[in-house]
């Protein structure tokens, strides 16, 4: 019989030997275990696939693919345009940064750099970044160029760093080294219409209405305030452009539900306008806009349509219309703008500093290709009017593309004016009254309306 410390003595060495008997299993199946993991670790890299070769095309193979015509309206430009932009951007940025095709096809291991993911040529990324401002997808642009998804907007905000620091508006600029010989030659086109009796035209001022998504809290404290009074989330862009339709500066930080006129004077260059304003009178120099804007010394309006219907001599009505000839050309540049661009045709999905630069970049490559068409004498806007249909542009959340409100036709705010301001107003009036008398004198009236017509663009024109 066995006793009690007999019994508790095997028990010990009974439960001794099963742990080291659980310890040893356990140790085994973790050195199998880990054994397999090495083992399928293994397997799997001998049976992995190789990376795919990438058919990336070069820029010279696909330019020679596409006609001329084609290629205009693919990147609404030509390909002398093209090739002048590429070689302004680089010689900004440096070859280095750029990198033209020749520098990467004349570096070694070529097939490498084009073909398996190396470096992009500098005209590529220009052609990815004009195709998505035109209003292409990345989903296209990913098998056309052979570039990864994510690579598609890192090479957009690396073009759009390009194009700022290329390109610049002038106005400031020529106001600011007081150029009066650059004033000048702005000023004489818009003095044609009325037989050089509005010589003093610098520039024809308006609002753009941009749609964009509604801010974040984290990117500014009241997104509220950028919901305009047209019913969406917008940036009001305010620009000014001369007669060929060129943009001469813009200013995009406005929100949208900002008045024209509060925008504007909000801007620096309203500050320096009133700072040479005695100059801008003495040269006989202003901008002209809609009612929206307050009337100064430096920027005219029409006259009221209550003015001018107390006005028994129509002298009010005729120069109202040959202001608005001037001022007509900003509503045109916004149109082309928009039709050009695609981008705009749709809300901007991008944080609030990326949809400012990029109204920026669409208005400094607009002043681009007219630059260059002016000289190579051609039609920069005929041929890309056929692309331009929103209401067939489907995006791929299913918002429908919708044209951009362009127009402005709310009557200026009411408020008690400063001192300053009514001062600079009287002035402006005394102004305009007096080309208002001196268009008169000259028996320049509003034309009859028989001799108004639609020319094949639709717009309204005038006979003699």
């Amino acid at each position: 019989m066995m006793d009690d410390n007999d019994i508790l003595d095997f028990l010990l060495i009974a439960t001794s030997s099963l742990v080291l008997t659980l310890e040893a299993v356990e140790f085994i199946e973790q050195e199998e275990s880990t054994a397999l993991k090495e083992h399928i670790k293994e397997q799997r890299r001998l049976c992995r696939s190789l990376p795919a070769e990438k058919t990336r095309p070069t820029w010279t193979g696909f330019c020679h693919r596409i006609s001329d015509i084609h290629f205009r309206r693919q990147f609404r430009m030509s390909r002398n345009t093209f090739s002048n932009l590429c070689s302004l951007l680089s010689s900004v940025v440096g070859n280095d940064q750029f990198r033209p095709e020749s520098m990467v096809i004349s570096s070694r291991n070529t097939a490498s750099l084009l073909h398996r993911g190396g470096l992009i040529p500098g005209e590529i990324k220009v052609a990815i970044s004009i195709r998505i401002l035109a209003g292409g997808s990345y989903l296209d642009l990913v098998p056309l160029f052979d570039v990864s998804s994510a690579k598609i907007y890192v090479i957009l905000e690396e073009f759009i760093d390009w194009v700022l620091r290329t390109f610049q508006f002038p106005l400031v600029d020529y106001l600011h080294d007081e150029n009066w010989n650059a004033l000048s030659a702005i000023a004489e086109p818009f003095s044609y219409g009325s037989n050089g009796i509005l010589s003093g035209v610098i520039g024809a001022i308006d609002g753009l209405a941009v749609r964009i998504r509604s801010p974040r809290l984290s990117e500014v404290s009241d997104p509220g305030n950028y919901y305009c009074r047209k019913g969406f989330f917008a940036l009001n862009v305010q620009a000014i452009c001369d007669k060929s339709k060129r943009f001469l500066w813009c200013y995009t930080s406005n929100k949208g539900s900002t008045h024209d006129s509060v925008a504007f004077s909000n801007s620096r260059l309203h500050s320096l306008l009133a700072v040479k304003a005695l100059c801008l009178r003495e040269k006989g120099f202003y901008l002209v806009g809609d009612s929206a804007y307050n009337l100064t010394e430096f920027l005219l309006v029409p006259y009221s349509s209550d003015d001018v219907r107390n006005d028994d001599s129509n002298i009010y009505d005729a120069f109202n219309f040959f202001l608005s000839s001037c001022r007509i050309y900003i509503e045109c540049a916004f149109g082309e703008l928009v039709m050009r661009w695609g981008i705009l045709w749709r809300t901007l999905r991008f944080d609030l500093v990326k949809c400012q630069q990029i109204v920026q970049v669409c208005m400094l490559l607009h002043n681009h290709i007219k630059n260059d068409n002016r000289n190579e004498n051609q039609d920069d806007i005929n041929g890309i009017d056929q692309d331009w249909r929103p209401t067939a542009q489907l995006a791929t959340n299913g918002e429908r593309a919708f044209p951009l409100v362009t127009d402005n036709n709310e009557e200026n705010i009411s408020g008690r004016r400063s001192v300053s301001q009514e001062c600079s107003r009287r002035r402006g009036d005394q102004i305009r009254r007096s080309l208002a008398v001196l268009l008169h004198v000259h028996g320049m009236d509003r034309p009859v309306h028989s001799g108004m017509r639609y020319n094949q663009y639709g717009h309204v024109v005038f006979d003699g």
